[in-house]
Protein backbone atom coordinates (compact mmCIF):
# COMPACT_ATOMS: atom_id res chain seq x y z
CA UNK A 1 0.00 0.00 0.00
CA UNK A 2 1.23 2.98 -0.67
CA UNK A 3 -0.50 6.64 0.18
CA UNK A 4 -4.27 6.76 0.30
CA UNK A 5 -6.83 5.10 2.04
CA UNK A 6 -5.04 3.16 4.70
CA UNK A 7 -8.20 0.64 4.93
CA UNK A 8 -8.00 -0.22 0.94
CA UNK A 9 -5.61 -3.14 0.07
CA UNK A 10 -4.39 -4.26 -2.86
CA UNK A 11 -4.37 -7.90 -4.00
CA UNK A 12 -2.98 -9.46 -6.78
CA UNK A 13 -5.76 -10.03 -9.40
CA UNK A 14 -7.75 -13.49 -9.11
CA UNK A 15 -7.10 -13.42 -6.09
CA UNK A 16 -10.66 -14.84 -3.83
CA UNK A 17 -11.28 -14.82 -0.29
CA UNK A 18 -12.92 -18.56 0.44
CA UNK A 19 -11.47 -20.00 4.26
CA UNK A 20 -12.96 -22.84 4.97
CA UNK A 21 -15.71 -23.16 8.50
CA UNK A 22 -12.73 -24.30 10.73
CA UNK A 23 -10.79 -20.95 9.69
CA UNK A 24 -13.47 -18.81 9.91
CA UNK A 25 -13.63 -20.19 13.32
CA UNK A 26 -10.10 -20.33 14.55
CA UNK A 27 -8.42 -17.87 12.47
CA UNK A 28 -11.28 -14.85 12.32
CA UNK A 29 -14.05 -15.65 14.85
CA UNK A 30 -12.12 -16.50 17.64
CA UNK A 31 -9.64 -13.70 17.58
CA UNK A 32 -13.11 -10.93 17.07
CA UNK A 33 -14.06 -12.64 20.70
CA UNK A 34 -11.14 -12.28 22.11
CA UNK A 35 -10.12 -8.72 21.08
CA UNK A 36 -12.90 -6.46 20.14
CA UNK A 37 -10.88 -4.27 17.87
CA UNK A 38 -9.83 -7.35 15.73
CA UNK A 39 -10.12 -6.77 12.55
CA UNK A 40 -9.75 -8.35 9.04
CA UNK A 41 -9.06 -6.74 6.14
CA UNK A 42 -11.21 -9.05 4.15
CA UNK A 43 -14.32 -9.19 6.25
CA UNK A 44 -16.23 -6.02 7.59
CA UNK A 45 -18.82 -5.46 10.65
CA UNK A 46 -22.49 -5.55 9.75
CA UNK A 47 -25.59 -4.30 11.54
CA UNK A 48 -27.93 -7.30 10.21
CA UNK A 49 -30.80 -5.67 12.25
CA UNK A 50 -30.50 -2.76 10.10
CA UNK A 51 -28.90 -3.98 6.63
CA UNK A 52 -30.89 -4.62 3.59
CA UNK A 53 -30.00 -7.38 1.58
CA UNK A 54 -31.26 -5.97 -1.33
CA UNK A 55 -28.78 -2.62 -1.57
CA UNK A 56 -25.89 -4.41 -1.05
CA UNK A 57 -23.78 -3.39 -4.20
CA UNK A 58 -21.16 -6.09 -3.73
CA UNK A 59 -19.73 -7.84 -7.13
CA UNK A 60 -18.75 -11.20 -5.20
CA UNK A 61 -21.65 -14.32 -4.35
CA UNK A 62 -20.17 -14.93 -0.80
CA UNK A 63 -19.34 -11.94 1.52
CA UNK A 64 -17.62 -12.32 5.13
CA UNK A 65 -18.35 -10.22 7.72
CA UNK A 66 -18.81 -9.69 11.43
CA UNK A 67 -22.44 -8.77 13.54
CA UNK A 68 -23.01 -8.39 17.00
CA UNK A 69 -26.09 -10.90 17.92
CA UNK A 70 -29.09 -8.70 19.03
CA UNK A 71 -31.29 -9.95 21.61
CA UNK A 72 -35.01 -10.69 21.26
CA UNK A 73 -35.68 -9.24 24.80
CA UNK A 74 -33.08 -7.87 27.21
CA UNK A 75 -33.28 -10.41 29.69
CA UNK A 76 -33.12 -13.15 27.66
CA UNK A 77 -31.05 -15.35 25.21
CA UNK A 78 -33.00 -15.79 22.21
CA UNK A 79 -31.69 -13.75 19.05
CA UNK A 80 -33.61 -11.05 17.28
CA UNK A 81 -33.34 -11.78 13.46
CA UNK A 82 -35.80 -9.09 12.68
CA UNK A 83 -35.17 -6.33 10.24
CA UNK A 84 -36.96 -3.77 8.53
CA UNK A 85 -37.63 -5.86 5.28
CA UNK A 86 -38.26 -9.19 6.68
CA UNK A 87 -36.36 -11.52 9.05
CA UNK A 88 -33.61 -14.66 9.07
CA UNK A 89 -35.29 -18.09 9.58
CA UNK A 90 -33.16 -20.78 11.03
CA UNK A 91 -32.95 -23.80 8.49
CA UNK A 92 -31.67 -27.18 8.97
CA UNK A 93 -29.36 -29.07 11.43
CA UNK A 94 -26.19 -27.27 12.84
CA UNK A 95 -23.13 -28.26 11.64
CA UNK A 96 -19.99 -29.47 13.68
CA UNK A 97 -16.76 -27.20 12.98
CA UNK A 98 -13.95 -29.37 13.86
CA UNK A 99 -10.31 -28.94 13.77
CA UNK A 100 -8.60 -32.04 12.97
CA UNK A 101 -10.47 -35.30 13.44
CA UNK A 102 -11.50 -34.93 17.20
CA UNK A 103 -11.34 -31.02 18.09
CA UNK A 104 -14.72 -29.43 17.79
CA UNK A 105 -14.48 -25.59 17.98
CA UNK A 106 -17.46 -24.66 16.46
CA UNK A 107 -20.64 -24.85 15.30
CA UNK A 108 -22.31 -24.02 11.14
CA UNK A 109 -26.52 -22.47 11.82
CA UNK A 110 -28.06 -21.86 8.39
CA UNK A 111 -30.38 -19.33 7.92
CA UNK A 112 -32.56 -17.98 5.16
CA UNK A 113 -33.87 -14.91 4.77
CA UNK A 114 -37.83 -14.02 4.26
CA UNK A 115 -39.27 -10.70 2.97
CA UNK A 116 -42.19 -9.47 5.15
CA UNK A 117 -43.72 -10.66 8.48
CA UNK A 118 -43.17 -14.00 10.44
CA UNK A 119 -44.92 -16.24 10.09
CA UNK A 120 -46.35 -15.17 6.35
CA UNK A 121 -42.89 -14.05 4.85
CA UNK A 122 -41.93 -14.49 1.41
CA UNK A 123 -38.73 -17.14 1.13
CA UNK A 124 -35.69 -15.05 -1.24
CA UNK A 125 -32.58 -17.01 -2.64
CA UNK A 126 -30.62 -15.01 0.41
CA UNK A 127 -28.64 -17.50 2.44
CA UNK A 128 -26.32 -16.89 5.83
CA UNK A 129 -24.14 -19.08 7.10
CA UNK A 130 -24.34 -18.24 11.39
CA UNK A 131 -20.59 -19.60 13.04
CA UNK A 132 -20.30 -19.68 16.81
CA UNK A 133 -18.04 -21.14 18.98
CA UNK A 134 -17.87 -24.35 21.06
CA UNK A 135 -15.48 -26.33 22.48
CA UNK A 136 -12.30 -25.05 24.04
CA UNK A 137 -13.62 -21.82 21.85
CA UNK A 138 -17.34 -21.98 23.49
CA UNK A 139 -18.11 -18.67 25.31
CA UNK A 140 -17.69 -20.32 29.00
CA UNK A 141 -14.33 -21.57 28.31
CA UNK A 142 -13.00 -17.91 27.29
CA UNK A 143 -11.58 -15.47 29.37
CA UNK A 144 -13.54 -12.87 31.31
CA UNK A 145 -12.40 -10.28 29.39
CA UNK A 146 -13.05 -11.57 25.91
CA UNK A 147 -16.86 -12.05 27.60
CA UNK A 148 -17.30 -8.35 28.14
CA UNK A 149 -16.98 -7.94 24.48
CA UNK A 150 -19.22 -11.05 23.19
CA UNK A 151 -19.68 -10.75 19.52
Amino acid sequence: MSGGDPEIVHLPPGFRFHPTDEEIITHYLSKKVMNRSFSASAMGEVDLNNFLAERAKMGEKEWYFFSQKDRKYPTGMRTNRATESGYWKATGKDKEIYRGKNCLVGMKKTLVFYRGRAPKGEKTNWVMHEYRLEGKFSYSNLPRAAKVCRC
